[in-house]
Parts: structure tokens; sequence; C-alpha cells
């Protein structure tokens, strides 16, 4: 029923920063890179959560309300003093320009450990010039600034100057950030986080955390593709056993031999298809690897037993037409 994107953020924000409240007891609680739906179904079933949540179901509601969004996850400097747990907050494209919001700053404050609710928009569609005063982002593509501030700037207050900065086109990468595939966002995080200055405790962390998911993402592709690739040979033992009880049937029904020799070609192709795989797996960057050499000897072996086959046929068949 809102008439516009402004009113449906405002919408969004203001129900966030009433409705869920800081819960104090898990103030260390933020994990970041935690399943955005437990984030957000941690928190409504309590009507409790940290930075994490507030942002998680803001962005959330504006996604679903059809607003490009983002939660965004770095550290705060409040008063001088930089903060040394994470932190996040939400990023929204409106009217052809990205606004930053923090839920959590605005839904009230802390009295000695207990949270006091006091609903506010002091963080509500801030532009990204005045939010880098007192947000960084790990990754500095969600500064949204043609010219990125370094961590070592930020931490000392520095926040404006463009003086020997090179300019960032911001706009089309976060385009393709978009199109890109997770490992390759974690990847290209990952080297813009390494490039843009100091590495302190928690840019350190943060790191370690992105080390992690591309390790992880690299196991599951070995772990997909060495699956695929037992499944290829047992398709290629079974086809295996299917021309043997033919041969052993003294190849009755009989067939055109062409389509005989297919069965074995058939094989041949799904052993090659299982060692593609496995190369692939075998020059993995993965940390942790798979030890692919019990499957490459069953193949080498089915493989031997195949060639063996294709002798036999070929003679057979040069036999059957001499007689």
């Amino acid at each position: 029923h809102l008439n516009n994107d402004k009113q449906k953020i405002r919408a969004a924000y203001t129900w966030v920063a009433t409705n869920i409240k800081y819960d104090a007891s898990h103030l260390h609680r933020v994990i970041l890179d935690e399943d955005k739906a437990e984030k957000v179904t941690w928190a409504l079933e309590r009507k409790q959560g940290v930075c994490e949540n507030f942002s998680a179901i803001f962005t959330d509601i504006c996604l679903k309300a059809g607003l490009r969004s983002y939660t965004i996850e770095g550290y705060t400097n409040s008063d001088g003093s930089i903060a040394r747990s994470g932190h996040a907050w939400s990023a929204v494209f409106i009217n052809d320009s990205w606004y930053l919001f923090d839920p959590t700053w605005d839904a009230g404050f802390l009295k000695n450990g207990t949270f006091v609710s006091h609903a506010d928009t002091k963080y509500f569609l801030i532009s990204p010039q005045q939010f880098i005063l007192s947000h960084m982002p790990f990754d500095p593509l969600f500064q949204f600034l043609n010219y990125p501030i370094t961590f070592n700037e930020f931490s000392r207050g520095y926040a404006r100057s463009k003086d020997q900065k090179t300019y960032f086109n911001y706009e089309d990468s976060i385009i393709s950030y978009e199109n890109m595939q997770p490992l390759a966002r974690y990847i290209a995080a990952a080297q813009r986080i390494e490039k843009n200055g100091a590495l302190s405790e928690i840019i350190s962390t943060r790191l370690k955390q992105l080390r992690m998911e591309k390790e992880i993402i690299y196991q599951d592709n070995d772990v997909n593709l060495y699956n695929d690739a037992i499944e290829d040979y047992k398709g290629a033992l079974q086809n295996f056993r299917n021309f043997l009880t033919y041969r052993n049937n003294q190849f009755q029904p009989q067939q055109p031999i062409g389509k005989t020799e297919s069965m074995l070609q058939v094989i041949l192709r799904q052993i090659d298809s299982a060692y593609s795989k496995l190369a692939v797996v075998n020059q993995s960057r993965a940390t942790l690897t798979l030890n692919t050499g019990e499957v490459e000897k069953v193949l080498t072996d089915l493989a031997e037993k195949v060639k063996d086959q294709q002798v036999f046929l070929k003679n057979y068949t040069t036999t059957a037409r001499e007689n």
C-alpha cells in the first residue's frame, strides 16, 4: 500500500528497529557468514538479536520488496574508538544510488549492560560519504565510494581526501560481483581486503573466514567430482558385466557387429570421463585433498579388461567372417 521505495524502506527499518530488541546476553554472538535464513529466523522467533540479525532481517525485507540490498560486514569507529569486534549493517539501492542503514544502532542503546529501546533514524538512508566516517566494511567494494579509503585512514579518522588515490568504478564492480559465483566472490573479496592495507586482528580474522569459505567450496567441488567419477566407474562396470553376459550367451540374440563393438567403446568413454574428473580433483586448490589412487587403479584394471575384450571381439569376428 506504500507509494514509493523510500516509504517501503522506512516502514521496514522502523519495524525492525521497533520490534527487534538488542540481546545484550548475546553481545558477542556475531557469526559472520552464518546462513542468512538462520540469522533471520533465529531473531524473529525470539524477537531479539544482535547486529547481524537486525541487518539480516532489514535486508531480507528489502529484497522481498524488490530492492537491491546487501548485508555488509565490517567494524566501526565510535567517538574515535575502533571497535574490537565485527559489526553488520545494510545497503539498499534507491533512486539510482546506494544508501547505508544501521538498524542496530537506531534500535536503542546499552546502559549498564541492559538494552534500552529507543527507535531512531540517525543511521537511516545515509550517503556512503557520510557513513564511512563511522562504518568500515571489510571489503572496500562496499564503501560505495569512487575513492575508497584504507583501513589505516579509517582508524585515523581520515575519510575524505582524494589525493593520490586511483579512481575506483564501484558501480561496475558491484554489477560484476553480482554476476559471480560464490567462489569467485570470496577470491575477489580477499584480494581487495589484502590490498586495502593494515591487517589488524579483526581484519585478519575476516580473511581467515574467507579462506575457510573458499576451502569449503574447493572441497565440495572435489567431493562432487570424485563422486561423479565413482558413478562413471559403476556405470562402466555394469556395462562391462552386460557385455560379458552377452558374450557368454554366444552373442545371442545376434546384432550388428558395430553395435557389439560400441558396447565396449561406451565403457571406455565412461572410464575416460572418470579419469578426467579425477584429474581435476588431483589439481585441486584445496588444502585437504582426496586420495584418488584406489579409484584410478580400478579404472585402469577395468580399462585393460575392456581392451582384452576388444582384442577377443576382433579375433572372433574375423574368424566368423572366414567361416
